[in-house]
């Protein structure tokens, strides 16, 4: 505490405490604010604070901050992001498994993670009702779909090459 009063002639380190303070106060308004609208990986945190250009020396007290309040939390961050792709645009678990390292989530997380999302559901059926759809799609647009295209989409969303060609072994069954 500074014991501030009018008059007082301030020191340097004064001066650059007081600063200090202030840059810290402006970065946690910031990453709360910006947390209020979504939530964001501790990487992303801290990218974003670096491109607003706050100060190297005070990120890192942000983030211990932002953990220690428990505003952000990888794992927490990645459970919701996993629920979210599947639920929304169906993926694999390659391609999760490189968002989530994009998203700057630790290997330990995020393999967590697949596990327990990929044990709640199985990746076969996923791929199935994915390719339904993309038939239904295709169908409607006068496009037509080889197996050659179905197993290049698949492994595009992050599906295993064996879940690939099961698909496409499938539907070859089906045309036959």
């Amino acid at each position: 505490m500074l014991n501030l009063y009018t008059g007082k002639v301030l020191s340097n380190n004064e001066i650059k405490k007081i600063i200090l303070e202030d840059e810290i106060i402006k970065a946690k308004k910031y990453t709360l604010r910006i947390l209020n609208r979504k939530i964001y990986s501790k990487y992303e945190i801290l990218k974003k604070l670096k491109m607003k250009r706050f100060s190297e020396d005070i990120i890192p007290n942000v983030i211990f901050w932002l953990e220690n309040k428990e505003y952000i939390n990888d794992e927490l961050f990645a459970t919701i992001w996993s629920q979210s792709r599947l639920k929304n645009k169906p993926i694999g678990r390659y391609r999760l498994n490189y968002e989530l390292k994009l998203k700057g989530i630790d290997q330990e997380i995020i393999q967590k993670v697949l596990d327990k999302t990929y044990n709640d559901i199985d990746e076969l059926t996923l791929a199935r009702d994915l390719i339904n759809e993309k038939i239904s799609s295709s169908k409607l647009k006068n496009i037509s779909l080889n197996s050659e295209k179905i197993y290049n989409f698949l492994l595009r969303r992050g599906f295993s090459r064996g879940v690939s060609k099961n698909i496409c072994d499938e539907l070859k069954s089906k045309q036959a």
